[in-house]
């Protein structure tokens, strides 16, 4: 008897320790996902000026903030999801971007027209053209997948021409 009631007790216990493990895995998914994104964001946000966006395309951004520090973030494939700040190597933010499956960035005019950038990237007249983002990632770790989109218009930017009393 006592056997028997100590199995099912060991039993129960195992399920609910692996209950909890996976459970406690897919939150630390959904954190690593959302802070990624949210860092990606938050340096767009921040962003000098549209100039900065020279050789970004789908799938890399370039960015430039107000300090004039160089960042750089990557969708590679298939499953890493990078930051570069400066000249420094490229640190991952995520290994759980679904990178075939993330549409990646794309940049609008100000009449909120797409920008399809040339293959080596966006040209300097692309680039002084942008003034809206649009960022779409699929973050995906064994079952379960996450996606984010959001629109992001750079505090930074400047409408208009840039006249001799902004210096």
């Amino acid at each position: 008897m006592v056997g028997v009631i100590g199995s099912m007790a060991a039993t129960m216990l195992f399920q609910g320790a692996d209950f909890f493990v996976k459970e406690t895995n897919r939150q630390g998914f959904v954190s690593e996902s959302r802070i990624a994104f949210w860092k990606l964001m938050r340096e767009s946000q921040s962003q000098s000026g549209p100039a900065s966006f020279v050789q970004s395309d789908q799938n890399s951004i370039f960015l430039k903030n107000a300090r004039n520090i160089d960042k750089d973030f990557q969708l590679v494939s298939p499953s890493n999801f990078n930051m570069r700040i400066g000249s420094a190597n490229y640190s991952p933010l995520s290994s759980s971007i679904a990178a075939l499956n993330s549409n990646g960035f794309f940049y609008y005019d100000n009449s909120f027209n797409l920008i399809s950038p040339m293959v080596s990237g966006m040209s300097i007249d692309q680039a002084n053209s942008v003034h809206l983002l649009r960022l779409e990632m699929k973050f995906k770790r064994d079952q379960d997948e996450l996606s984010l989109k959001s629109f992001i218009f750079p505090n930074n930017f400047r409408f208009g021409q840039k006249m001799s009393y902004h210096d």
